[in-house]
């Protein structure tokens, strides 16, 4: 009986792990598919048999996303001034407010939290024209404060991953750096932060895929083609070059590496954040 039962598993273990690495085989198609064809030629990107390995190697596709009429290096230089000023603003804001709302004591601390959080019931669609009349007001259109201010001040969904998090530090630790003389910011910077590397690298992680790929934004406050971002940059390449399919894979290739980077170098912290935040709360 017991040996009927470990061979059931066995096999139903073998047969999920079989369908996951077939759903992970079918995801990562189209992503080898475009970097195969940002290394041909044009009139090779719709051989059949599909040449997954091009026979004929060649950087043209790149050389054009370079040294055409679209400044796509300016681009990319603007996507990342944005994407760093909107992480050092998220990084500070929903740490800092995560670490109060878990830990520091003070008047309608829960309440303003709650309120906080039922923001997130309210559709971008909702807040899009009464934020766009506000920027119009500060003078902030046409410029990438527009597109970083937003995620500066804390998002809702950083606050509470953060708050989740110190929430599963012992109340006990943080008692015991006050016995010690620590005021709430050193324990903040010195006890609790080191506590959630996890959870802040999830946060810098997902904060940086969106300001990355936000096209909304800079469709909705930027004119200035000089003030564009890459959501933008490889929108505008790729009406440039219309017919030219491994210049605009390239185009995706280059937007795509940095996001890669990062989740390379996140996926452990991201992996264990998922595993422990919420669990406290």
């Amino acid at each position: 009986m017991k040996g009927n039962y470990k061979a059931k598993t066995i096999i139903s273990k073998i047969l999920v792990s079989a369908f996951v690495w077939f759903l992970g085989i079918i995801m990562v198609v189209p992503f080898v598919w475009m970097l195969s064809t940002s290394f041909k030629g044009m009139n090779d990107v719709f051989n059949f048999p599909i040449e997954w390995i091009p026979k004929k190697f060649t950087l043209n596709g790149y050389h054009a996303l370079f040294k055409g009429d679209v400044p796509f290096f300016q681009y990319f230089l603007n996507s990342i001034k944005v994407s760093v000023i909107a992480l050092i603003g998220t990084f500070f804001s929903c740490t800092m407010a995560g670490y109060a709302y878990a830990k520091v004591k003070f008047a309608g601390r829960d309440k303003i939290f709650m309120m906080k959080l039922m923001t997130t019931m309210l559709p971008g669609m909702v807040t899009m024209l009464p934020t766009y009349i506000i920027y119009s007001k500060l003078g902030l259109l046409n410029s990438h404060a527009s597109l970083w201010l937003g995620y500066f001040f804390g998002g809702t969904f950083g606050v509470f991953l953060m708050r989740q998090a110190f929430l599963s530090i012992p109340d006990s630790l943080v008692e015991s750096a006050k016995v010690d003389g620590a005021n709430n910011f050193r324990i903040y910077w010195s006890v609790a932060l080191p506590n959630v590397k996890g959870s802040v690298a999830t946060l810098m992680f997902m904060y940086f895929l969106w300001s990355w790929n936000d096209y909304e934004k800079p469709l909705l406050y930027l004119w200035d083609k000089k003030l564009f971002t890459l959501p933008l940059a490889v929108k505008a390449f790729s009406d440039d070059q219309m017919q030219n399919y491994p210049a605009i894979m390239a185009a995706n290739v280059v937007m795509l590496l940095p996001i890669m980077t990062a989740f390379v170098c996140c996926q452990n912290f991201f992996v264990e954040s998922l595993v422990t935040s919420g669990v406290k709360g």
